[in-house]
């Protein structure tokens, strides 16, 4: 077996599916695990939304917090089609994703890159200038792979609020 060239740099995110954000909040804070920026990504400023390819409109809230270098997220499906639909219809919550970082490569060289390897985008995005995609690497990784483009100068919006609610911002560090 030939092994590939090098394509990830890293890995920066685990990414959970739930029902409800509130009750996983509550769980993860019980563990040390915060603070929480929550935030709703929903139009106008989600755009270029397509589930395989397709366009599609959803949403979600998602919960974002650090351990050390990982960040954790929590999805809460709104509404429309979405792969996090989907994984709650077939496997319940829990882990969904996994988010690499790829380093070298514009992206759209990364894409198809990705597609030569068999590995087709299963849902994607932009929010507020920072594109998102999900692939299809579930045959060959074990798991979905998420990757990010986000411009060098790009700052996530602020939350709708932060979990707790007493949670210091600067401590959320990123």
């Amino acid at each position: 077996m030939t092994v590939a060239s090098p394509l990830f740099s890293g890995a920066d995110q685990v990414g959970l599916v739930v029902r409800k954000l509130e009750p996983w909040l509550e769980r993860y804070a019980a563990m040390g695990i915060g603070p929480w920026w929550v935030g709703t990504y929903a139009p106008p400023r989600l755009t270029e939304t397509k589930v395989r390819g397709r366009d599609a409109d959803y949403s979600m809230r998602l919960a974002l917090a650090w351990v050390g270098q990982m960040q954790w997220e929590l999805i809460e499906p709104l509404d429309g089609p979405s792969i996090y639909e989907e994984h709650l219809a077939e496997h319940g919550e829990g882990f969904h994703h996994l988010q690499l970082s790829y380093r070298g490569l514009a992206y759209d060289a990364f894409a198809a890159e990705m597609a030569r390897r068999g590995a087709a985008p299963l849902m994607e995005g932009v929010y507020g200038g920072s594109r998102f995609v999900y692939f299809d690497t579930v045959a060959t990784m074990g798991l979905v792979t998420e990757v990010r483009d986000a411009p060098p100068d790009y700052v996530r919006p602020e939350p709708d609020f932060w979990y707790p609610a007493n949670a210091d911002a600067v401590a959320f560090g990123r």
